[in-house]
């Protein structure tokens, strides 16, 4: 299980290295998902323009081990679209919808297909998530909350003058 996880996560290394890096989208912090859990995820934003209100990522997220929830590390995409997004403002607000596969690292629960419909909110340095993540074999889904240190979406507006 491990030598395929390494091996996919070298997959994901390599499409991203190959491309230009316009953002690194960096979230560190905490996720409650029926308990609490380290939360570490890395996005790499596929437009990154400021004149479109959306946008495409492509990264990993990984949750610490949590017996009540399914939890381990998955590569994602996620499609967003900025429902307050100004270079006159100090934070955005963004809704999506986020989907992986999830090997999960705990005995209770097998890897699995996840998607999250969620709202975003980003202001530097902080970021909150909140959304609902649906799990496919357990047919069943549940709501979160995440809150972080990091962002970089409000970027998008950054200029020298």
């Amino acid at each position: 299980m491990i030598n395929n996880i390494v091996k996919i996560t070298g997959i994901f290394i390599c499409l991203f290295c190959t491309q230009s890096l316009k953002a690194q989208i960096i979230s560190l912090g905490a996720k409650y998902d029926k308990s609490a859990m380290f939360q570490a995820s890395f996005n790499i934003p596929v437009l990154f323009d400021k004149y479109k209100p959306y946008d495409f990522a492509f990264g990993l997220d990984y949750t610490s081990s949590n017996a009540k929830a399914p939890s381990g590390l998955q590569p994602q995409f996620t499609a967003m679209y900025f429902l307050v997004d100004d270079k006159y403002k100090s934070y955005n607000i963004s809704a999506g919808i986020t989907s992986g596969y999830l090997f999960d690292f705990n005995k209770e629960f097998s890897n699995q297909f996840r998607v999250s419909p969620y709202v975003y909110m980003e202001t530097f340095p902080f970021t909150i998530k909140v959304g609902y993540e649906y799990v496919m074999p357990l047919n069943q889904g549940q709501f979160f909350v995440s809150l972080g240190i990091g962002g970089g979406y409000q970027f998008r507006h950054f200029s020298i003058m």
